[in-house]
């Protein structure tokens, strides 16, 4: 290894990316060759990372799982960063590592890491480029302490680019709600791009792990040079949207594996139907290359048409499981100010996501007029009028169940509300919400003559639960804690724990010898590992499958059990059966 100063000029590193050989960036045909019956295109995959992620261990968290995983799923290039750049000081160790890691796997392409903020960051720059020719640069500035106006940011920018490398920019690693206490990092803030890029001619950079919200995207996307990934884009048509509000080639397939489950970005991307064969090849893979090129004699020579379900499993398996979804979402806030119009058109938006999950039964939580939402004009037309509520329930009486939404502050209208709903029908059970005017902690004693008569009536009882990192937030926002001590008071009464509390390791532990509390699996990011530890510590009988359809994306919620290193029956208890046993009393 050649010693290197710690400064380094544009002209030398001009020099440098001459130097540099391409034949690292150019990807071997053995990967494509598992799957040319699926794909007559090779996947890029432009966000992974390898080693271990710092705060706890993931499945696929070997290298080589990681990439017989990819290649399964037809990937024949991955753009790989590292996990350690997040918190280690020796960088140059860390990309040193990284660079020998990917050269033993034909798919993993390198993406050095650069921390501005130590000494010496120009020579880990040039030792990315001269000595381990990497084609891009992975930065993280929420964990690495520095804003995007920062001026070392924008001589790094310059200097890349001068050495025809691109940038990628973690905006987030993990979810701010579900960090460790310890290390809570904000999303970086994106604003200062646009101006930046204006500084920098010829500068490429992609977003990674970012979550579109307008305006700021838009700017974003009409920022000549400036490219995204998938990785965390959500909702039904969440992918297709951002294609169609962006200039053409902007996006590109990014997994955030093996934090995130690889399947969900894969499925992210198709199953809406929305984007055509030409869309799906340039989301999945040209739109890659114009960062970095692939050899053609890689790219798959099937006439095939692509494998819409990859990610899935077969349509025959899927039937197999006889998927029963107890946490359905549209318009979960206001059915429109109608009392129907709006929810009725989330249902049928969501129709051709849940024919291709090929789900049986999907249960939704609907407002009866007790005062759950804010709109005093809805709520007194629900009560005029609760043939309106009915509607959805009329119109897919095969697909649909429904229970109703509780307001907590309002106990004698919710006990009226159980009478005609759940005594009468056709309702199963209840929603206490987080958030709202109907929304109270569930642990306080006032909410007591609800449980007993959701008991009497055999109801099943849903409550949103949640911790989050940093505090409370919201004085209804119960906490897995607050449900098992609910739990406790109700021995015989069985309780759905909404969303296994977001941070679902701390909420597991919390409901774990609460054996009348099952958890519910929807409502975060794809995070691998979530049900192996829900099984390991409670057992499959108490885990059950919800979809958050359609804000959240088929993809990130149902990967989650699908690709869970468990049995086959556990699979089929979490995704049907389990919910079943549970409304069988009521119906």
């Amino acid at each position: 290894m050649n010693k290197v100063g710690n400064q380094l000029n544009r002209r030398q590193l001009l020099s440098v990316a001459a130097a540099s050989s391409t034949a690292s960036l150019l990807i071997g045909k053995s990967a494509l060759a598992e799957n040319r019956d699926a794909l007559k295109f090779g996947i890029i995959d432009t966000n992974i990372s390898l080693f271990h992620w710092p705060f706890r261990r993931l499945p696929l968290d070997e290298t080589n799982l990681l990439v017989k995983k990819l290649r399964s799923l037809g990937v024949v290039q991955a753009w790989a960063g590292s996990f350690e750049a997040l918190l280690h000081r020796d960088v140059a160790g860390v990309n040193s590592r990284l660079a020998q890691q990917c050269q033993q796997h034909d798919e993993l392409i390198p993406i050095g890491a650069i921390n501005p903020n130590l000494p010496g960051w120009k020579n880990d720059l040039k030792q990315c480029i001269e000595m381990h020719n990497m084609p891009g640069i992975r930065i993280y500035p929420g964990y690495h302490g520095y804003q995007l106006n920062d001026p070392r940011f924008v001589e790094l920018l310059k200097l890349a680019t001068s050495a025809g490398r691109f940038v990628q920019i973690a905006t987030a690693m993990e979810d701010t709600r579900t960090q460790h206490r310890l290390v809570h990092i904000q999303d970086v803030d994106l604003s200062p791009v646009v101006e930046v890029m204006q500084q920098v001619d010829f500068a490429k950079v992609q977003i990674l792990n970012y979550r579109p919200a307008l305006p700021l995207f838009e700017k974003l996307a009409n920022t000549p040079g400036v490219y995204f990934d998938t990785a965390r884009v959500e909702s039904i048509d969440g992918v297709p949207k951002i294609v169609n509000n962006a200039p053409q080639g902007k996006i590109l397939l990014g997994s955030h594996a093996p934090f995130l489950i690889p399947e969900a970005a894969l499925v992210r991307v198709h199953e809406s139907s929305i984007l055509n064969e030409a869309t799906l090849q340039a989301v999945l893979s040209d739109n890659a290359q114009q960062l970095i090129p692939i050899r053609p004699s890689v790219k798959a020579t099937v006439n095939s048409k692509p494998n819409f379900h990859m990610g899935l499993p077969t349509p025959k398996k899927l039937e197999e499981y006889r998927i029963w979804d107890s946490y359905f979402t549209p318009s979960h806030s206001h059915p429109g100010r109608d009392g129907s119009s709006k929810l009725i058109a989330d249902i049928e938006r969501t129709q051709p996501v849940i024919k291709k999950a090929k789900f049986e039964k999907l249960c939704y939580f609907a407002h009866v007029g007790i005062g759950t939402t804010n709109d005093a004009e809805l709520e007194k037309k629900l009560r005029s009028n609760p043939d309106t509520i009915l509607k959805p329930l009329q119109k897919w009486p095969n697909l649909l169940l429904g229970m109703i939404q509780l307001n907590a502050n309002d106990i004698p209208a919710s006990l009226n509300a159980l009478n005609r709903w759940l005594r009468d029908g056709p309702m199963l059970g209840v929603y206490f919400s987080g958030s709202g005017p109907g929304a109270l902690t569930c642990n306080n004693p006032s909410i007591d003559p609800l449980i007993e008569r959701i008991g009497e009536l055999n109801g099943v009882i849903m409550q949103h639960t949640w911790f989050k990192t940093g505090s409370k937030q919201g004085p209804g926002l119960s906490t897995p804690s607050d449900l098992a001590k609910l739990a406790a008071r109700f021995p015989k009464q069985k309780f759905l724990c909404a969303h296994a509390g977001g941070e679902w390791e701390k909420g597991i532990r919390a409901v774990r010898q609460a054996g009348n509390v099952l958890v519910e699996t929807s409502g975060f990011d794809a995070t691998a590992g979530l049900i192996e530890m829900a099984v390991r510590e409670l057992g499959a009988k108490r885990v059950v499958f919800g979809s958050h359809l359609p804000s959240r994306s088929l993809g990130t919620e149902l990967c989650k059990v699908t690709t869970a290193n468990i049995t086959e029956a556990e699979k089929r208890l979490i995704l049907g059966e389990n919910f079943r046993n549970l409304l069988q009393p009521i119906m």
